[in-house]
């Protein structure tokens, strides 16, 4: 391709029809179409990749790799992951309905993973008086750690539950039966909760907690919610919530490692559920994937949006623009030296492609 289409022509159906340009919709629906898009793009040539890359960060805002690494994930085989991997191991973080819930369509969100694996983190953007957040371990024989005044200030969801339809799980450790079903208070709070979000649309609702997806089989009765799931592995998580209490009382810490226990029995026994929900959510359109921050994440990241400002530059025949970001990378002192090294080259590449 030797230069950009008028404006009015830039579109997915226009593209795609010509043979020196191959993208990866976020539409793509079966595993065939996505794998011959992919597989047109790499037999390119270098500078129709660039054009590629350079319309797709336009209309999915991600160049053609980065779409594939995301869609990759989407359409990978239905086979259920072993148990050991779901609780060894880290997945991506799931972001179901974001943007519906950032603009107010939706008033619900299920923010799902286990106890330190960063929901809290993931939710600090949502602040406010219009938002109302419950930590579904906070119903857990809530007498012992909060009177009726103090669930009030708390919220009026919770308070609004146990003194209402929820009064009977108003209890104290001592006045728990210990052979009871321990997941009716998660169940009942969480249908609650759906129909006090319907009613009260002028705030917003955050349920955080793993209990969510233990206890509902049916991933699809939270379709008309927003659903954000941690993909940090139980041990992981577990791990980083010891070190985090590690400074409170020797009685606290070993609370803590005997909640571990009965948290690892219920994720064994319900691991299915958690793998159920995750290849529910994870090929929904309105799903956001992405894998938690690490060194290597971030440097990928990194590398990816200077390569797209290069591609940009090339597109539009902007010599002295690629210089610039090659002559930046030179002469930083703060970068990584692989981001540097592959900046560098991908300059001289772009410069050869002109």
């Amino acid at each position: 391709m030797e230069k950009l289409l008028p404006e009015e022509l830039v579109s997915y159906e226009n593209l795609i029809a010509r043979n020196d340009i191959s993208l990866i919709s976020d539409e793509v629906s079966s595993r065939e179409e996505f794998q011959d898009a992919f597989m047109k793009y790499l037999m390119l040539s270098r500078r129709d990749r660039r054009f590629s890359d350079y319309y797709s960060v336009k209309l999915f805002g991600s160049n053609v790799p980065e779409m594939f690494f995301s869609m990759n994930y989407r359409f990978k085989l239905d086979t259920i992951i072993p148990m050991q991997e779901t609780l060894f191991f880290s997945e991506p973080d799931l972001y179901y309905n974001k943007k519906a819930f950032d603009e107010g369509k939706i008033n619900l969100c299920f923010v799902i993973g286990y106890s330190g694996s960063g929901k809290s983190v993931l939710t600090k953007e949502y602040e406010g008086s219009n938002i109302e957040k419950v930590a579904l371990d906070d119903l857990v024989c809530p007498k012992d750690h909060f009177t009726l005044d103090q669930l009030k200030e708390t919220g009026e969801l919770m308070y609004s539950f146990f003194t209402g339809t929820g009064a009977k799980y108003y209890i104290s450790r001592e006045e728990r039966d210990v052979f009871a079903d321990h997941s009716a208070v998660f169940v009942a709070f969480i249908m609650y909760a759906m129909q006090y979000a319907t009613t009260h649309k002028d705030k917003k609702y955050i349920l955080e907690g793993i209990w969510t997806y233990l206890f509902f089989e049916d991933p699809s009765v939270f379709d008309n919610y927003a659903v954000y799931m941690k993909g940090t592995s139980l041990m992981k998580s577990k791990f980083r919530r010891l070190k985090r209490e590690s400074y409170n009382s020797p009685k606290d810490t070993w609370y803590r490692l005997i909640d571990f226990g009965i948290y690892a029995g219920d994720s064994a026994a319900h691991d299915s559920n958690v793998d159920k929900w995750r290849r529910h959510f994870e090929r929904e359109r309105t799903t956001i994937i992405k894998t938690e921050a690490n060194y290597f994440t971030i440097l990928r990241e990194n590398i990816m949006a200077q390569i797209n400002t290069i591609n940009d530059c090339f597109a539009h025949g902007d010599r002295d623009g690629i210089n610039s970001i090659m002559q930046r990378a030179i002469e930083s002192t703060s970068i990584d030296k692989t981001e540097k090294s592959l900046i560098i080259e991908e300059c001289k590449k772009a410069l050869a492609d002109l």
